[in-house]
């Protein structure tokens, strides 16, 4: 009996050791953090906010509907803690087109890239900071949209312009 309680405490010293107390956070930095960018509907969102990463395996929000005679899309992930909470690709009455689209401001018939820095605090992109949106794969037939973007968000609270780049997604999209 002894024997077994002393292996017992043995094994969990050991376990205690071995154990990584950051095993939940990625063995990574900056770009390589991000997700590959696939065209297969992997469900994957990622870029670099001022170089930092910010990025989903799952969990991607992704829609692209038509709503009386307009199409609205929007692709992006949300967090619960961290800065930012969300970055997101969205549009107003447009169409998304494979290739190369402007992301300019939040307004109808545009698309803008968006990014909330706490609850209910968000910017956009504007006629001054501006980006690009890269639309690489649009299957309507199984619902995947895959791209890459990069733009800029001042944000007048604080009197920076934060970099979005390197920005990456594929996902199936909701009708």
């Amino acid at each position: 009996m002894k024997n077994i309680v002393l292996l017992i405490c043995l094994f969990q010293i050991l376990s205690l050791i071995s154990c990584d107390s950051d095993d939940d956070t990625p063995n990574c930095e900056g770009i390589d953090c991000l997700p590959e960018a696939t065209q297969t509907g992997a469900g994957t969102f990622g870029c670099l906010v001022n170089g930092e990463p910010f990025y989903a395996f799952g969990g991607v929000t992704c829609y692209y509907q038509l709503i009386d005679g307009e199409y609205y899309f929007a692709v992006g992930f949300s967090r619960n803690e961290g800065f930012p909470r969300t970055v997101s690709i969205e549009s107003s009455e447009k169409e998304i087109e494979i290739g190369l689209n402007e992301l300019t401001e939040r307004d109808m018939g545009n698309l803008y890239g968006e990014v909330r820095f706490e609850d209910f605090v968000s910017y956009s992109t504007s006629q001054q900071n501006t980006g690009t949106l890269n639309i690489t794969r649009f299957d309507d037939e199984n619902k995947i949209v895959s791209g890459t973007f990069e733009f800029e968000i001042f944000n007048p609270d604080d009197g920076e312009v934060y970099q979005i780049t390197e920005g990456r997604f594929d996902s199936f999209y909701a009708q």
